[in-house]
């Protein structure tokens, strides 16, 4: 991820010259195409001139315009401190369809606007623009004059490993499923597939007729020895033949064979599909973790999905590898975790405490990822400055409106943990579950805080009696918290 650049201008349109030269320094860094470019300062132009002529009319002040790149486009944030306005000039503005300037234009150029009321702290006004990857070259044939056959539902489906010449036809699988939306970029671009391949990631083929009909992979998480499985999709027209969980099968023995010892899988819990399909390939449930995916998912005939809150996913974990772990364990959530423990099967004792001196300074440090407005610390150590340290990166993280923050807390270096968990409570986090190996090989709580309006409350179901529970745990601890702060 390349660094974020912050400008404070004054509230002088003059001034959007400068602004417009470092748009397109950024974008040229980050191969944005010129129709890209063209519709960021556009977007970010009318955005200046809103706040020189509402926000500052007849007086003077400054006007803040901060760009955050991320690895699939660029975020821009412009923020003023001058008269407030209402939300609904911003909500309304979709429906006025006849206009063509102003709001109505910026909705028309970028993927996301938003806007944010900061109180006494002014306005924010949120653009988004996801990068428009170039897929085919002219001489490519289209989609739409290649792949419109209908695949005969007796026709044999071959599960096999990746290999070299199946990159472009992955590539067209994911663009036939999610157009250029997709946000794992790589798998736009064949020749990054077969580069990255065997580094950064393993995928399994489904085929028929010659043709890729369905891909599933594990990505590999660094510095650790556990994989993430996802990017799956299968061919619109073949869906409803078991295609996915014949390639589950193959995944999990490549994890394995690779030297893994556990991948994980998010299940999204607007349906039990995926809970379903996992615990029938041994999974173990370890999580559930609130606001995780995005309120723009949709899906077909499902209502739940139609009041476009974030949705929540319930982690769970294949061992390959089991071996017993020595732990500290916080008093607060003891049944939990342990609970939690037995249902994977992962045998666990309590780590003996010693008398240390907790040293003066600790080290924390903390991701930010725009695409999803997700923030998330990690927390491997206690020190006498731990909350004040764990404060400012929350203050950070809220500062860039992140509509969920989650904090990893490992069980395995922290003697003083309970002291560790109270600080985080106080600040409104509460429990999510424990992610196993997720970061050098470690174990870690996962601790959540809702920091947004748009995390859906009702918009999750459960097929396990261990879901239900833990769902019924975790709200009650939220309410906990809430009364802790």
């Amino acid at each position: 991820m390349h660094d974020s650049i912050v400008l404070k201008i004054p509230s002088d349109i003059a001034c959007m010259s400068l602004v417009e030269h470092v748009i397109k320094d950024m974008c040229n860094i980050l191969s944005l195409t010129q129709e890209d470019l063209e519709a960021l300062i556009k977007s970010t132009d009318e955005l200046v001139q809103n706040a020189v002529a509402h926000a500052y009319k007849n007086e003077k002040g400054y006007i803040e315009i901060s760009l955050h790149p991320f690895k699939t486009g660029l975020r821009i944030d412009v923020h003023d401190w001058g008269i407030p306005m209402s939300y609904k000039k911003h909500s309304a503005v979709p429906l006025i369809r006849k206009e063509s300037h102003g709001f109505r234009r910026i909705y028309d150029l970028v993927d996301v606007f938003e806007y944010h009321n900061l109180g006494k702290d002014g306005k924010k006004f949120v653009i988004i623009k996801y990068a428009s990857y170039p897929l085919h070259d002219s001489t490519t044939p289209t989609l739409e004059t290649e792949d419109v056959k209908t695949i005969d539902p007796n026709t044999p489906i071959h599960i096999r490993e990746f290999q070299e010449g199946d990159e472009e036809g992955v590539a067209r699988l994911i663009y036939k499923n999610y157009g250029y939306s997709y946000v794992k970029d790589l798998f736009y671009y064949s020749h990054k597939i077969l580069e990255y391949h065997g580094k950064k990631f393993y995928s399994i083929i489904a085929e028929a007729e010659g043709k890729i009909i369905g891909h599933f992979a594990f990505i590999l998480v660094p510095d650790s020895t556990v994989g993430e499985v996802g990017v799956v999709v299968v061919d619109p027209l073949c869906k409803g033949r078991g295609i996915m969980n014949q390639m589950m099968e193959l995944v999990l023995k490549k994890a394995e064979s690779v030297g893994l010892d556990a991948v994980f899988g998010e299940a999204i819990m607007y349906h039990t599909f995926s809970q379903k399909s996992n615990l029938s390939h041994g999974f173990s449930e370890s999580a559930f973790m609130l606001g995780k995916m995005p309120g723009e998912i949709t899906i077909e005939n499902n209502e739940l999905t139609k009041a476009y809150k974030r949705g929540s996913v319930l982690v769970g974990y294949r061992f390959f590898n089991k071996w017993k772990r020595q732990l500290f364990i916080p008093d607060i959530y003891k049944e939990q975790i342990e609970q939690t423990y037995i249902n994977a099967g992962i045998p666990y004792e309590l780590k003996k405490k010693t008398k240390i001196k907790s040293p003066a300074h600790v080290f924390l440090s903390y991701e930010f990822d725009p695409p999803s407005n997700i923030g998330k610390i990690q927390v491997d150590s206690y020190g006498k400055d731990f909350n004040q340290k764990f404060l400012h990166l929350v203050s950070q993280l809220r500062s860039k409106h992140c509509d969920m923050i989650y904090v990893d807390v490992s069980l395995e270096r922290i003697q003083k943990i309970n002291k560790v968990i109270k600080i985080i409570n106080k600040r409104g986090f509460f429990y999510s579950g424990v992610m196993f190996l997720i970061h050098d090989k470690g174990d870690y709580l996962r601790l959540q805080l809702k920091h947004s309006d748009k995390i859906g409350t009702k918009n999750y179901l459960c097929h396990s009696d261990f879901c239900k529970d833990l769902v019924s745990y975790v709200k009650e601890d939220e309410r906990r918290c809430k009364v802790v702060q």
